[in-house]
């Protein structure tokens, strides 16, 4: 764990143990930020969650299975998360990884100039969000929507 995460750790503590409307106000100021500050058991599973993405070559857009279709160039997939949506983006990959689809897991947290854009361009939807090519697909429903009905594979192959 690193000196960082044993901060955030401590602090979470800290807002945990304050009584009143100071404390209060601090637990649902952290929760509107997304949980910087967390229990060690947390940001450990954040971080598992992290490396088990970058071990499987996720986060590079590495292809899920060699198809056809890989042979051809893919749009671009991002799925966009942040540490309090990262197990629904395990869902959303799931979907792309069944379709044989490659693409690319973002976690925006600690990037507010993405939060920004991803807010603007996702036309109201929630993170974690899908987008093809520049363009928002939704979550996992409208993932599995496309899926079902083979544009999602059109959209992203061509």
């Amino acid at each position: 764990m690193s000196w960082i995460e044993r901060a955030r750790a401590r602090a979470h503590a800290t807002i945990t143990r304050l009584p009143g409307k100071a404390g209060e106000l601090a637990r649902k100021a952290n929760e509107a930020l997304g949980r910087p500050l967390a229990d060690e058991a947390e940001l450990a599973d954040r971080r598992a969650f992290d490396e088990a993405a970058r071990a499987q070559g996720r986060s590079e857009g590495a292809p899920a299975a060699a198809k056809p279709e890989a042979l051809h160039e893919a749009a671009p997939v991002v799925v966009y998360h942040m540490d309090k949506t990262r197990r629904d983006a395990v869902r959303l990959t799931e979907v792309l990884d069944g379709e044989g689809i490659p693409y690319k897991v973002m976690n925006i947290q600690e990037d507010a100039a993405a939060q920004m854009a991803v807010r603007r361009d996702s036309k109201g939807f929630r993170l974690p969000v899908v987008f093809i090519a520049g363009e928002v697909i939704g979550g996992r429903s409208e993932l599995i929507t496309l899926a079902g009905s083979g544009e999602l594979r059109k959209k992203v192959f061509g």
